[in-house]
C-alpha cells in the first residue's frame, strides 16, 4: 500500500544573453594634439543633491506581474492523521514491516489452512478505517445491492452488504477513475482489496495474540460484533460501522461483524516472503475477520474462509487499500 514519493525540484537556471557587437566607429581624420591647439575640456561635476535628484528621476524597469498559482485540489496525507478521501472515506497508514502470518498450534480454534510463516510487506499503504459502508458504496456505484435483502439495518454509516467480489473490485476501479479525473490521486496511485497478507498484517497491528487485543475470548465483546452479543439481543444484521474498540492502528471491525473481501484466490497453504500475492489461478477467493454470526474463533486473526467470487450475502462486504504502482 508503496506510497507517494517527493523529490525537490531543481532551481531554474538563468540564461545568458547573445552579446552583441558594438557599432564600428566613423572613421575621422587624425590631427596631432599640441600643447598649443590641444582644447581644454572638463567634464562637468554634479553636486551631491543634483546627482541624487538626476537617480530619483532615472526610470526604473517594472517587474513582470505575478501570475496567480493554480487551486491544488486537497490530497489526503500518507503519514499522521487519517483524512478523509472524496466520498468520505478515512483513510489509515500502515507502516512497511515483517510479521509472522498464520497462528501456532497451540492456539484454540486453529484451521488446518493456517501454517504459520515470515511475510515482509515492503511498502507501506493506506487502507480504510472501517469497511465500505452504505453511503460510500452509494455515493461511487448509484446502486443499492442490499434494498430488500434480509438481515440489513437502516443507515448511510451500516456496512455495504451484499456485495460479491467481483462487485467490490469495480467498486475499487470506479473510485479510482473518479479521483484522478478530480486531480486527487497522485501518478500511479489505485484502490484496490487488500492482499490476504496486508489484511492480516493490517489486523495484528504488530500483535501476535489470537486477536489484537490479546488471548482472552471474553474481551471480544467490547472490539467486535460475533454471535455472543448479536444472537442474545437479536440483532441478526450487521451493525453500523465504528461502534465497537479499534485495534492498535486505529482500524475498526476487524474482528466480527462482517466478512472481507480479499484480493487472493484461496489456497490451504499461506504464501510466505516479500509482498505475496497468494495463487495465480483459482476457484474460490479469500474472505477475512469473522462476521455477527460466528463464534470468537472465527473472528481470530490468522482465521481463513473462502467462497466463490459471485457469492453474496448479509455478512460479506469489504475494505479498501490505496496503493502506489
Amino acid at each position: 500500500m508503496a506510497l507517494k514519493k517527493t523529490t525537490a525540484s531543481q532551481g531554474s537556471k538563468a540564461k545568458l544573453l547573445p552579446v552583441r557587437p558594438s557599432p564600428a566607429k566613423a572613421s575621422t581624420p587624425k590631427i596631432l594634439a599640441t600643447k598649443a591647439n590641444a582644447p581644454k575640456v572638463k567634464a562637468p561635476k554634479l553636486k551631491a543633491p543634483q546627482a541624487l535628484a538626476a537617480k530619483k528621476a532615472a526610470p526604473r524597469a517594472k517587474a513582470p506581474a505575478k501570475k496567480p498559482a493554480a487551486a491544488k485540489p486537497a490530497r489526503r496525507t500518507v503519514a499522521g492523521r487519517p483524512e478523509a478521501n472524496s466520498v468520505g472515506m478515512k483513510l489509515v497508514p500502515i507502516p512497511a514491516g515483517s510479521f509472522t502470518m498464520g497462528s501456532p498450534k497451540s492456539e484454540k480454534g486453529r484451521g488446518t489452512d493456517e501454517a504459520q510463516l515470515r511475510v515482509t510487506i515492503s511498502r507501506p499503504f493506506l487502507i480504510s478505517r472501517t469497511v465500505v459502508t452504505k453511503g460510500e458504496w452509494k455515493a461511487v456505484m448509484k446502486t443499492e445491492p442490499w434494498k430488500g435483502e434480509r438481515c440489513v439495518v437502516d443507515g448511510d454509516d451500516a456496512p455495504a452488504v451484499y456485495v460479491d467480489w467481483h462487485d467490490a473490485v469495480a467498486f475499487c476501479r470506479k473510485l479510482t477513475v473518479q479521483e484522478r479525473a478530480a486531480g486527487w490521486l497522485e501518478k500511479g496511485e489505485h484502490y484496490r482489496l487488500p492482499t490476504e497478507a496486508e489484511w492480516e498484517y493490517a489486523c495484528r497491528a504488530g500483535t501476535k495474540s489470537a486477536w489484537s487485543f490479546g488471548a482472552d475470548p471474553r474481551k471480544l465483546d467490547a472490539y467486535a460484533w460475533y454471535y455472543g452479543n448479536t444472537g442474545d439481543r437479536k440483532e441478526a444484521y450487521a451493525h453500523r460501522v465504528g461502534l465497537k474498540k479499534p485495534n492498535p492502528w486505529g482500524l475498526y471491525d476487524m474482528h466480527g461483524n462482517i466478512y472481507e473481501w480479499c484480493s487472493d484466490w484461496y489456497k490451504s497453504t499461506l504464501a510466505g516472503g516479500d509482498d505475496p500475492q497468494g495463487p495465480s489461478t483459482g476457484t474460490m477467493k479469500v474472505l477475512r475477520g469473522g462476521g455477527w454470526g460466528y463464534d470468537p474463533a472465527r473472528c481470530r486473526s490468522a482465521d481463513r474462509t473462502k467462497n466463490d467470487p459471485s457469492f453474496t450475502d448479509f455478512s460479506g462486504g469489504f475494505r479498501i487499500v490505496l496503493a502506489g504502482e
